[in-house]
């Protein structure tokens, strides 16, 4: 720990209590073997730093039904290489933080907002029931009022998960200039979740991330190649009822019932991926602003 020993500063001045950027009478002999040792910080705040590699297969397909009502399928198969998420490297500390500025290839990994799979499936369409309609066509007078005019419409997303963004709990000297530090991944282990146990207990194997030793980088990439987060399994749907009535039809009644998030399902955050943190790989929350299922009623007259 040498790098750590307490020696006075020689920048700092007693007739005026001024150091240039350090704060005190000592530092540490690890400040001093900068190469700037007056200087605590360095931010690579302009543009141009940093580069990215994006690649994408987009296939949209749609159907439109002669009896009313459409069909959307848009599909998107895709990958983001990146060595940076931000154009201002401060930026970086949401995402894990740059670890070596002196080495940017070695920060070149698939970018944390990286989707590779996203599949939206939205439709409209009148059911085919009623007067003039392939089934009960013959309907009239209340009970083709009944039966006539519904119709649903939705929208289905399938996404996978972002990729997880190592980071380094533990304390991790490598004096590198607002630097990260990220943990070291042990040669030959499976990361996959170990047989038996909760996803939300233990999301991948904690046992293949420990933290580097001391003034050294660890081996992790900015973003792991293989473990993402949970994705996106969403339902939401809509069924309506337009009923037209009065003189010749020239007054409208339309109810619709709205459910968001149909199975209700739990959209979940990443889990805790700082190496020495007590709830490292546990999910211990949701993403914010995700709901349960939400259902809502409309009612609009029409004249």
């Amino acid at each position: 720990m040498t790098l750590l020993q307490t020696v006075a500063n020689p920048f700092f001045d007693p007739t005026t209590q001024t150091a240039y950027a350090l704060s005190g009478p000592t530092t540490t002999v690890g400040q001093l073997a900068r190469p700037f040792p007056q200087f605590t910080g360095l931010k690579l705040a302009g543009q141009g730093n940093y580069d990215s590699t994006y690649h994408s297969l987009q296939l949209t397909v749609e159907r439109r039904f002669a009896s009313a009502g459409s069909l959307l399928v848009a599909y998107t198969n895709s990958k983001l290489i990146t060595n940076a998420d931000t154009l201002t490297n401060w930026l970086e500390a949401a995402t894990g933080s740059i670890q070596d500025f002196n080495n940017l290839h070695g920060e070149r990994s698939l970018s944390s907002q990286d989707v590779p799979q996203r599949l939206v499936v939205s439709y409209v369409l009148d059911l085919p029931f009623g007067h003039g309609k392939r089934f009960m066509s013959d309907a009239t007078g209340a009970m083709d009022k009944l039966v006539s005019g519904w119709g649903v419409d939705g929208v289905t997303t399938f996404q996978k998960g972002f990729p997880l963004v190592f980071t380094n709990g533990n304390a991790n000297y490598t004096t590198s200039f607002g630097a990260g530090s990220r943990p070291n991944r042990v040669p030959g282990c499976n990361t996959s979740r170990p047989s038996g146990v909760s996803a939300l207990n233990e999301f991948f194997n904690t046992a293949c991330f420990v933290s580097p030793a001391d003034f050294t980088f660890g081996d992790e990439s900015r973003t792991d190649p293989n473990l993402r987060g949970p994705g996106v399994n969403n339902f939401d749907f809509a069924l309506f009822k337009r009923t037209q009535f009065g003189p010749d039809n020239r007054l409208g009644l339309e109810f619709r019932s709205e459910f968001f998030n149909l199975f209700n399902r739990t959209q979940f955050a990443p889990p805790n991926t700082s190496v020495g943190s007590s709830t490292f790989g546990q999910i211990t929350s949701i993403y914010p602003g995700t709901n349960p299922r939400l259902i809502q009623f409309g009612l609009k007259f029409l004249f």
